[in-house]
């Protein structure tokens, strides 16, 4: 049984009932530049003015979103020529959400062509990781209808998107929590020990995915969480809102050695039964503060809220360019 209707594979048409230059009745621009650079290897401006009606100001703020959700890229941007834009996956499927969906039965159809058949072992166990990880999220706390899956592969690397429909992670936990808001969302979802369900969740699926391949991003409600583990960097930004909903994508280079036991080894120490337990983990302070100057005592309580449960914490300071007094006692005083 298909679980998900396969909307395009990079070559072939776009579904019949949309033309390139038709605007749905429901206004959502964004899908209607979606849809109009699906439907070609490339799109000019002049095309995506014309399919929308928009002012060039008003294609270019849903370019952005696009643009930094991972579906659109750019075309010869800098050859001197007119920008063009195209699809930025080769695959793309819309599922439907039911509690009765099953992320494994879901992987079981779409890894066959999200898979190369040249990838190593390790980069085949780490995709079917993450995806896992992000759909049960999607099931189970998304409050969403659909799924949106898509897939490219493109100079080594494969990238993967998966899309709700729901009302965003950020909002999701900073409305439960009562946080004053949904920046402040990232720095409980950094350390791993957070959940909105802890009866049925631990909380550790999006630490160790992010950490698991190459570059990882959560962005909802206009804020963007971005991790580069190449380089061993995070940070935030701010992309625009793109309505409600999530997208997480990720990218990891096909022949990669990076071990999906070994991290977790990284972040775990053997309890007196010899059994590992999530005891460690990582913060990037920078990413987690609004601010790159941290003084206060509020400061560092917030930033340290709810890591008692770890043995080791290990603060990345990087980006950050000053400390205060209140600040490094509250956070170092033995």
């Amino acid at each position: 049984m298909h679980l998900c209707l396969d909307i395009l594979t990079f070559g072939s048409t776009i579904q019949p009932e949309m033309s390139k230059t038709q605007v749905p009745e429901h206004r959502d621009y964004g899908d209607v530049i979606r849809r109009t650079i699906e439907a070609a290897p490339s799109v000019s401006m002049a095309e995506l003015l014309e399919a929308t009606g928009l002012t060039r100001p008003g294609v270019l703020y849903h370019l952005k979103n696009l643009i930094a959700a991972g579906e659109v890229e750019y075309v010869d941007k800098t050859r001197g020529r007119s920008v063009r834009y195209r699809a930025a996956y080769d695959n793309r499927w819309v599922c439907d959400v039911s509690p009765e969906m099953s992320e494994h039965a879901l992987w079981s159809e779409l890894k066959d062509d999200v898979l190369d058949p040249h990838m190593t072992p390790e980069a085949r166990t780490i995709h079917e990781y993450v995806f896992g990880e992000m759909v049960n999220n999607v099931i189970e706390h998304a409050q969403s209808a659909t799924l949106t899956v898509t897939h490219r592969a493109h100079g080594g690397s494969t990238w993967v998107s998966v899309r709700d429909a729901g009302v965003g992670i950020f909002y999701h936990i900073a409305a439960s929590e009562n946080l004053p808001d949904e920046f402040s969302s990232i720095r409980k979802l950094q350390s791993g020990a957070f959940t909105t369900d802890p009866e049925s969740h631990t909380g550790e699926g999006l630490f160790f995915a992010s950490r698991a391949v190459d570059e990882f991003s959560v962005s909802s409600g206009g804020i963007a969480w971005i991790t580069n583990n190449v380089v061993g960097d995070q940070t935030v930004k701010q992309i625009g809102s793109r309505g409600p909903g999530t997208s997480i994508v990720w990218r990891l280079q096909d022949e990669t050695r990076r071990s999906l036991t070994g991290l977790f080894d990284f972040f775990s120490i053997v309890d007196d039964d010899d059994i590992p337990q999530f005891a460690v983990t990582s913060i990037a302070v920078a990413a987690s503060e609004k601010g790159t100057q941290l003084l206060t005592r509020s400061q560092a309580q917030e930033l340290l809220e709810g890591k008692d449960a770890f043995q080791v914490i290990i603060l990345d300071f990087s980006n950050v360019s000053s400390i205060g007094q209140g600040f490094a006692d509250e956070v170092f005083r033995v």
